[in-house]
């Protein structure tokens, strides 16, 4: 939907010029309404409102009216809400030689209210030719809570009749006021903008292709393998824990009772939530049980490659391999439980301190390490560790170590050989960033299946944002039950409609053995039916019920 008003920048070969200009620099914009707003990217229908965002119809940002707390209530700001990001356009009352401009914003970590950490500064003499005059990266401020002021200092003295605002969204972006500074005359050295960005220089490069296999190993469907439980939620069941019974039905499809064809070819060991929200995922001693838990004999790893060997058996496969990946645990948890201290992770005699880069980064080579030695040490002849998972589903632009400790574990794994990668929640904080934080491949969550009211739209939504960054499309199913298994085959719909059945996948179905197992195992023709239909999809031959 178009919640903004369309609008086109109207092309003036001759703007006006003030018959009696003002000889003093001054805020050209004071008081002058938003000219347009041009959203990149879809925007989500639920979050298209006044409180989540602002209308542009009024003069909100120029009208001198400073918020007068840091505090998300105050009806002074203007809001956006997720998408890629918001292009803000002005027009000036008169051609005018602009110089610099600034732009107040608020940051409240506790309602998640962020700092964009991009903005880009555009100018137009004419409406037609558009230059970038500035570009403001790393936008930060050391308080949790606090109004800040960001300067964009231009690249030299330009004639300006438009002046436009390309601002990154991550989650809500909360502005107070923006103020552009010049003159009515033109001082010597003047600049004309000289034509850089095509669409009025006001959208973002969107590389508009899923991943190809190639791009991720060769990989076509991941299941999230979750394993780990806290000790007092393993029971009877072993939950935590899968075995090669469990595992049998996903690394082969199985037809009548026999092994007819493989079926996922990559899995991904994560812990379940019960042990991120514990005490043990906040120390040493848990990350130590976690690991264990991955190589745990008879289950998890040592239970999939077992089943590998079987399957690559009865296809006549001996060789059969399938992928693995490992998670790097987070050093900075804000949910849940806390342990006093972390303890000491690597042996050496002293306590690791979370609170300082160092050891944050110290506890990462120290996650990665020990679960590569504890692979290689397991000898899988059927199992080929390719990647590691960066286990948060969002990126925490307030915390100050997080992209430093996201570039060394990147470099780490590559310098091994190995390749990290992403699953955001939709629209998370930094998922349009990516590629620049060094992810291998990103993967997101279109969050329909859990959700009775959000829209079938959310999955196309989801699939054009998705293809315009280059990213790939996580698969979920939230229960096993009619309604929850017509929502899964609407994401297979839409994936066969839009062409992310064809690009890499990763599958959510809430733990292990799973929803995918239960409708293996149903004797109910309708439910069993997923199962056959998951394995047309993950082979890229399903075909949507629109098109049947």
């Amino acid at each position: 939907m178009n919640w903004y008003k369309e609008f086109e920048v109207e092309k003036v070969p001759n703007p006006p010029v003030n018959p009696a200009p003002v000889w003093k620099e001054i805020n050209l914009i004071s008081g002058q309404p938003i000219y347009g707003i041009l959203p990149h990217g879809f925007m989500e229908q639920q979050f298209c409102t006044e409180y989540f965002n602002s209308r542009e119809n009024y003069n909100i940002l120029t009208d001198g009216r400073f918020a007068e707390t840091p505090d998300y209530l105050d009806p002074a700001y203007m809001h956006f809400t997720r998408g890629v990001g918001r292009t803000v356009v002005f027009r000036l009352p008169y051609l005018a030689a602009v110089s610099r401009a600034k732009i107040y914003m608020l940051r409240q970590d506790d309602v998640a209210v962020r700092l964009p950490r991009r903005v880009d500064v555009l100018v137009s003499a004419d409406g037609e030719a558009w230059q970038c005059v500035c570009r403001l990266r790393g936008i930060a401020c050391t308080e949790n809570a606090e109004k800040h002021m960001e300067e964009a200092v231009f690249d030299g003295v330009y004639k300006a009749y438009y002046v436009a605002f390309r601002i990154e969204s991550v989650g809500h972006v909360w502005l107070d006021q923006i103020e552009v500074f010049g003159t009515e005359y033109f001082p010597a050295g003047t600049k004309d903008p000289v034509a850089e960005d095509t669409a009025a220089g006001a959208e973002i490069n969107l590389v508009n292709k899923y991943p190809d296999y190639s791009d991720f190993l060769g990989v076509h469907n991941v299941l999230l393998s979750y394993n780990c439980c806290v000790p007092e939620k393993v029971g009877a069941n072993h939950a935590g824990l899968t075995d090669e019974e469990q595992y049998l039905p996903y690394v082969a499809y199985i037809k009548d009772g026999k092994i007819a064809d493989t079926l996922f070819d990559a899995y991904l060991f994560l812990p379940y939530s019960n042990y991120t929200y514990s005490k043990l995922y906040k120390c040493a001693e848990g990350w130590r049980y976690y690991i264990d838990n991955v190589f745990a004999e008879g289950y998890n790893l040592d239970a999939l490659d077992k089943t590998a060997a079987r399957v690559g058996e009865a296809l006549g496969m001996p060789d059969y391999k399938v992928t693995v990946f490992f998670s790097v645990l987070h050093t900075n948890v804000g949910y849940g439980e806390h342990p006093e201290s972390f303890g000491d992770l690597d042996g050496d005699g002293v306590e690791e301190d979370m609170k300082t880069f160092e050891d944050r980064r110290k506890a990462i080579k120290w996650c990665i390490d020990e679960q590569i030695a504890r692979y290689k040490a397991a000898s899988p002849r059927h199992c080929e560790l390719k990647a590691f998972y960066w286990f948060e589903e969002a990126i925490n632009y307030s915390d100050k170590y997080e992209t430093d400790l996201l570039s060394f574990a990147r470099d780490y794994l590559h310098s091994l050989g190995l390749k990290l990668f992403w699953i955001p929640y939709f629209q998370a904080c930094g998922f349009q960033d990516w590629k620049e934080n060094g992810f291998d491949i990103a993967c997101m969550q279109p969050n329909y299946a859990f959700n009775k009211a959000v829209p079938t739209e959310r999955l196309y939504e989801n699939a054009a944002v998705t293809k315009q960054l280059g990213m790939c499309v996580e698969m979920e199913i939230g229960g096993f039950d009619a309604y929850h298994v017509e929502k899964f085959r609407n994401y297979m719909d839409c994936g066969a409609e839009t062409g992310y059945m064809d690009s890499v996948k990763m599958y959510y179905q809430g733990g292990m053995p799973g929803e995918f197992y239960r409708a293996y195992k149903c004797e109910d023709p309708g439910l069993h039916a997923l199962y056959d239909e998951l394995y047309l999809y993950c082979k890229e031959k399903y075909v949507s019920r629109k098109d049947r």
